[in-house]
């Protein structure tokens, strides 16, 4: 490309303000937003999972139970008759005394294997929840500061948009859960390319900003293991919009608590509180860990011990580069539209750096990239970089028509958007 015709980014980080606090291990905040107990369909007691998040040094833990509206963990949850089954199944409820919470907030808390490392404690983020309970093809959305509206819920096969406008207009914000899973892309990485699915989940993050984006890594990676495939194309469809971003998320989905340390977020604070935290959420202030990623590390990868964190980061729009230091990782590399791009290898795990300088990648770059990190523990995601070149609405993709449905047709979609209908063919979600 000649120098008349060079493309100059204007780099966007959600970083950009926190930056500094990236390099203090004190502002890192190992996280977990979406796990589950006996209160709802899980194999562990509250007080169980608690434990085991604790013995694993996590520092900030939501509950979002099916339909249950989660509360400080010295309080009842809400008895819903759907899970009543687990009186004959687990045999046993049981979450915190007030003593113990206390403890565990405090990080005096004592656990049966006594491994935490930490000082402080597991904090404790209320008001969270994961939608449309019983939904056969496990349409999700995990709602964070909301109220109780979707408490009790069943939901509707194949529909997202009701929770999250229920949890919008309460207040709170969401993200979509395991979306590949739904698209059974595990049948068919190449559901997730598909333009009427992109767009269906485009066009929800078009129409409720509080919809925060998606889970990208989830438990042991097995039917959702498309999920970054889709963040891509939702990256290349919605940031050429200039509407937004789209935040990839990380949870365990936990319901053994062999399940915990597979997939968490590294958030990155100046100090802990619920405003903080609810902040770096929406201004995607955090890095997506996971010890599975089968596409990135390989069928049967098992991340352990130390995992790939960021230390430093840095963006230069004179120099038009960026800049990412690691540890615990021996290769980074850089995707743009799906793709890697660019990637830096050293001979074993330790620290790390890579620098993507935009003039050697420009005609490589449409509106965005990310990194990430791999090691011995795992993978970590940064989340995108938006790269504006000032002339990003060339790379907008045509919206395709929704289609228009004969009676018949639309008789036949509300049967399968039924329970029943799901039962008889799961088959018709990506038809």
């Amino acid at each position: 490309m000649s120098a008349e015709n060079k493309r100059i980014f204007k780099i966007i980080s959600p970083y950009n303000d926190i930056e500094e606090l990236i390099a203090n291990e004190e502002n890192h905040y190992k996280t977990n937003l979406h796990t589950h107990s006996t209160y709802s369909d899980a194999n562990n007691t509250m007080s169980e999972m608690i434990d085991g998040f604790y013995d694993n040094d996590f520092d900030i833990l939501a509950f979002a139970e099916h339909g249950i509206y989660g509360k400080e963990w010295d309080q009842d949850p809400t008895i819903i008759p759907l899970f009543l089954f687990q009186n004959l199944w687990h045999g046993k409820r049981e979450h915190p005394t007030t003593k113990q919470y206390k403890d565990i907030v405090a990080g005096k808390h004592k656990t049966f294997n006594n491994l935490r490392t930490k000082k402080r404690g597991l904090q404790c983020v209320p008001e969270a929840i994961e939608a449309n309970m019983f939904t056969l093809v496990k349409n999700h959305v995990n709602g964070y500061f909301t109220d109780n509206a979707c408490e009790g819920i069943f939901g509707k096969e194949n529909d997202y948009e009701n929770p999250i406008r229920k949890i919008e207009n309460s207040g709170g914000i969401s993200h979509i859960n395991h979306p590949t899973d739904w698209l059974q892309a595990y049948k068919d990485p190449e559901c997730a390319k598909v333009p009427e699915n992109i767009n269906f989940f485009a066009d929800l993050l078009r129409r409720y900003r509080s919809c925060l984006g998606i889970e990208v890594l989830n438990m042991y990676d097995r039917p959702n293991r498309s999920d970054r495939i889709l963040w891509d194309e939702l990256l290349k469809t919605l940031i050429p919009e200039g509407e937004r971003c789209v935040w990839g998320f990380s949870n365990s989905d936990a319901h053994r608590v062999t399940e915990i340390d597979t997939a968490f977020m590294d958030f990155i604070l100046p100090e802990y509180s619920l405003k903080n935290l609810r902040t770096a959420m929406e201004n995607g202030t955090f890095f997506s860990v996971a010890r599975y990623a089968k596409n990135e590390l390989g069928e049967d990868f098992v991340g352990h011990g130390p995992w790939p964190k960021v230390t430093e980061l840095h963006i230069d729009n004179d120099a038009q580069t960026i800049s990412v230091k690691g540890v615990n990782a021996s290769v980074i590399e850089w995707i743009a539209d799906g793709e890697i791009i660019k990637t830096d290898v050293i001979d074993a795990d330790g620290e790390i750096e890579s620098v993507i300088n935009f003039s050697e990648f420009e005609n490589r770059i449409s509106c965005y990239v990310r990194a990430q990190l791999k090691g011995k523990g795992g993978i970590c995601l940064t989340q995108p970089f938006i790269c504006d070149d000032g002339d990003l609405q060339r790379f907008k993709k045509p919206i395709p028509e929704k289609k228009r449905l004969t009676k018949r047709e639309q008789r036949k979609k509300d049967f399968f958007d039924t329970r029943l209908g799901v039962i008889i063919d799961r088959s018709i979600i990506n038809k």
